[in-house]
This record gives C-alpha cells, structure tokens and sequence, in this order.
C-alpha cells in the first residue's frame, strides 16, 4: 500500500481508498440519473404544476422538497449501531444528495453540527458511520421493507421522493411575530410560494397579520441563535468557528457572540422575567420589533456592532443568516453546484458502469489520488494560500469530505488545520487562487498542474507551447508515471464555486478555455436569485392537505 508525503510527515497508506472513490462515483451516477429524470420529467408521478415548469426551476422545486425531507430525517434520527443503521435509516436518494452536498462543505458542516440541536444525532455518525459505509453500494440498491418502514414512522412520508411528491404541498414555519404555525404552499399561482422568487404568505392569526417573507424569516432566525441559551459551552453564531484559513477559535467564536450580545443594537433593555423561556421570547420580540422585522436594518446593525472584525467575517456570519433554514449554508444553492460538477464527471466519461473496473483506466483513479496528496501536500507547505482543485483532484477532496469526522482528523493530523471547501467564491479571488496554485504546483513538483490544453493564468500561447515542450523531454519530478492521455481533460481546474457576473456572458478572469466549458451558463445562473421563476399557464396552487385543513397552530 503506497505512503504518501503531505508537508513533514508520511501517511501510512492513502487517505482515500481506489474502493471509496469507485463507490463515490457510483453515488454521483445515482444524482445524475435523479436529475435527468426530473430535469426531462421522466417520471409520471411528477405533479402536472411541476411539468409545466421550465426544466431548472422544476429541479430547484424538487431540491426543495429534498432539503425539507432531510431536515425531517435529521430531526428523527436516533443513533444506532452501523448494521442497524444501514439497514433500518440509510436515507432515500435525494435526502442522501442533500446530506452529500453539505457534507462537501466540510467546516460549514462542523460548525453546524456542533451549533445545531437537530444535528446532534447525525454528529454522532460522522466519525465512524460516514467513513464506513459503501454509499455507491446503497445508493444502487433497492430499500429494504424495513428501511421502508422505518422512514415512514420516522418523517410520516413516503420513501420514494416521487410517491412523497403527492403529499409534500405545503412547508411549515412559524410566524414571526407571533410564533403562530403556518402551512405555506411551496408552488402556487402568483409566484410567491416557498419554493419560489418571491414568497409571501400572511399569518392567518387576526390580532398579527404580519407578511411573511424570506427576510423577516431570516430575522428570527438570527434573533434565535443570538438569544440561545448562555449556559451552552458550544454557543455561538453561524460563521464565527472557523478564520478563512480553516483554524477552529472557540474563543473568538464566543468573544463575538459575546460583543453582539453586549452591544447597544442588541442587548436586553427590559426587566428580566424570572422565567427563562419567557424572559428569552421577551428579548427576541424586543430585538425584533426595534429593527420592524427588518433584514436590510438588522444587516445594518450587525455590521456595525462587529465593524472591528474582519470585513470577511462579517460577511460570511452574514451569509448564514439569509433564509430560515436552522442549516448555515444555502443547501439549494449547495445542491446546484455539485450538479454542476457531477455533470464534468459524467462528460469526462468518468460516471459510465465499469469504467474502472480493471486495466489501465484504473491508472486514472491511481494518479488522481496521487495528485490529491500532493494537493494537500501544497496546503500544508503553504497554510496561507488558497488553492484551487482540478477536476480529478477535486473528485477525490470530495470522496475524502465524505468521511465526515475523519476528514477533520486527518486535517489536524497531516495539515494542521481544516482545508475547508467553499461553497461560493468571486470570480476574481478563484482566479487569483488559480495563479498561485500553478505556480506553486509547478515550483514544488517540477511539472504543470493542468495539462488539459487549456492556457494557464497570465500564461501567452508562447509560454504554453514552452511548457508543452518541456513537460514531454524528462525534467525529474516525483511524479513516478506519466498521465493517461484520457486524464488530461480532468486536470482542468474544477470552478463549480465560482461566483460569476451575471450581466456578462465570458469568463473574464479565467479566459477562454481551450476545448467547450459550459460551466459558465450554469454559473451565471446560479449568481442570480434562486427560485422556481417561470409562470405557470394552468392552475398550480396546491389544496393544503386535508389533516391540515383549518390548522395552525399557535406555539406557546
């Protein structure tokens, strides 16, 4: 079994094994099938509101209810040994792409695990769960009576996400203002269901009337992670774990919540009532109601508040603060990224059954997870620097994201630090990473990092032609092998994080790549406001299904 150097020390074996990452692509071939039959509308189970959607915003509608299932799943688990697990809770397709994209989104998801109560159950199966399982294997499988079974008692819904279409109509929240439940269409007739541009829905309870929106939802959901309970050690806002170069600091982590919690635009101005969970909602209302529900006032209030830390920091506290969901990253925007990185590895011809199954295409594997070590080989020598992955490298990062807890471990172990994987990154700050990245590449291992034919950053067709030349006449690296020639087109470098502009239609700082890129459609879409967008010609407004008929629910 090779050893690997990554900066003073040697693993005893690869990090990632040729098995795990066969088993990843098995995975990833599973989400593509599910999106092309979606996409094409392949199944006759899909709603006829949803059919008469244009094809991306019939994906994100469905990724909506996906992530609506995840969280119900989250919420319903309960820890049990491996076999029980894998038998009884594994979770259906798209809940398993949900958690498969936030999972790649590795001190996002760490952060969240340890911030988020829903998460506690699911934190328990990252070490050992995660790293164990053949996720190819079970994601090809068909579910068993008791899988089945399980998941229907545990989330009350079907397993199938297609017989689950039928009765996911309406998504659940609380109001606001007055805490009442309210059950709001995802998709209906004037745009502004959940899963939509432009939601909007009016709490039902007379005495409040509030119009709820996406803003007002993201301020309670602020408000409420602010105002939890001082007592817990693991405490603290969304954002404030990691520094940018993926260092944990628990103590900066609560000396921000703490400077929030203090400041004037923030701290509890009336009497404390002796009751905790009463005294906790009084400070929520205040807090709430001095910003009149507000998410542009309270985006205001909290730069101001935090003006001595980092502008990147504010930002990306900022970031998680968006929409309601209790996760910390936007898990649809999460979800559309990873397709488009699937759909390079499937045009590679890496997602075809039997592909590596023997013979030399297994060279690509082997020298894909010899360029991740020296990946992260790169990161430990330059803790300060962010690097960019090429496609196979980065299939590879993603098989190791997958191992949950042992990602983190071998981080510390090997690099000192988390390598983190972003979920969205400006334009200018990738291709700035890129430049560095092949220089680095080059300066370390004597050979160019991408040999896809495409011009590297700053790079004229001069210096490429040089480049060319000498990669072929022996210059001593230690690199043992040569590429396989079906390899090259995978060491294009992998920008499904990019954040593009969307008013302009070429890739200004990564250039002109030398073979197709259709990445960059799919990236421009993705830098607009996400939503189901196109209108509907016949009636889509669902009927709230009949137990919830009349309902909501005013929590106390």
């Amino acid at each position: 079994m090779p050893s690997f150097e990554i900066g003073s020390q040697r693993t005893p074996g690869p990090l990632v094994s040729i098995a795990q990452v066969k088993g990843h692509l098995r995975l990833l071939r599973a989400f593509h099938n599910l999106r092309v039959t979606v996409e094409e509308c392949k199944d006759r189970r899909i709603p006829a509101f949803a059919a008469q959607m244009d094809r991306d915003s019939r994906w994100i509608w469905f990724i909506t209810l996906a992530i609506d299932r995840f969280e119900r799943w989250v919420e319903s688990l309960r820890f049990v040994p491996l076999e029980k697990f894998i038998d009884k809770q594994f979770p259906p397709i798209d809940v398993w792409m949900v958690w498969h994209a936030y999972l790649l989104n590795p001190c996002w998801y760490e952060e969240d695990c340890e911030r988020l109560l829903i998460l506690q159950q699911l934190r328990l199966f990252n070490t050992f769960v995660v790293a164990s399982i053949n996720v190819g294997k079970l994601a090809k499988n068909q579910p068993s009576a008791s899988q089945i079974a399980t998941w229907h008692k545990q989330t009350g819904s079907f397993f199938d996400p297609f017989d689950a279409m039928e009765e996911l109509t309406h998504k659940q929240m609380d109001c606001p203002r007055c805490r009442t439940r309210v059950f709001v269409p995802f998709v209906n007739d004037n745009g502004t269901g959940y899963s939509e541009q432009h939601f909007s829905a009016l709490c039902p309870l007379p005495g409040c009337r509030l119009k709820i929106t996406k803003g007002n939802l993201a301020v309670a959901k602020f408000v409420r992670d602010l105002t939890e309970s001082e007592d817990k050690s693991e405490n603290y806002m969304a954002g404030s774990l990691f520094f940018g170069n993926g260092k944990r600091d628990p103590r900066r982590a609560k000396a921000i919540k703490d400077q929030l919690i203090q400041s004037s635009q923030f701290c509890r101005k009336s009497p404390r009532s002796s009751d905790q969970r009463i005294a906790r909602l009084d400070w929520e209302k205040e807090i709430k109601e001095s910003i009149g529900y507000s998410w542009p006032l309270l985006k205001d209030a909290i730069a101001i508040t935090l003006r001595d830390q980092p502008e990147a920091t504010r930002t990306k506290i900022l970031s998680a603060y968006e929409d309601d969901s209790p996760f910390s990253i936007n898990l649809i925007s999460a979800v559309l990224r990873q397709g488009i990185f699937t759909k390079r590895i499937d045009e590679l011809g890496w997602l075809r059954p039997g592909t590596f199954r023997e013979g030399d295409k297994l060279q690509l594997l082997e020298h894909a997870l010899l360029r991740y070590h020296c990946f992260l080989d790169l990161a430990a020598a330059s803790p300060n620097l962010m690097f960019v992955p090429t496609l196979d490298i980065d299939l590879i990062w993603h098989s190791h994201q997958l191992m949950g807890g042992r990602y983190g471990v071998d981080c510390d172990i090997y690099i000192g630090r988390r390598v983190d994987h972003p979920l969205a990154t400006e334009e200018a700050i990738l291709s700035a990473a890129l430049d560095d990245t092949c220089r680095a590449w080059q300066s370390r291992f004597h050979v160019p990092y991408m040999q896809c034919g495409c011009l590297t950053p700053g790079e004229n067709l001069f210096e490429r032609l040089i480049r060319i030349l000498r990669q072929y006449t022996g210059t001593r690296t230690r690199f043992r092998a040569s590429l396989h020639p079906e390899h090259l087109p995978a060491t294009h470098p992998s920008i499904h994080n990019a954040v593009l502009d969307p008013e302009r239609r070429a890739f200004g700082s990564f250039g002109k790549p030398a073979h197709p890129q259709r990445d960059e459609r799919d990236l421009v879409k993705l830098s607009r406001p996400l939503g189901v967008r196109k209108k509907r010609s016949k009636k889509t407004d669902p009927r709230l299904p009949p137990q919830l008929v009349g309902a909501f629910f005013l929590r106390r």
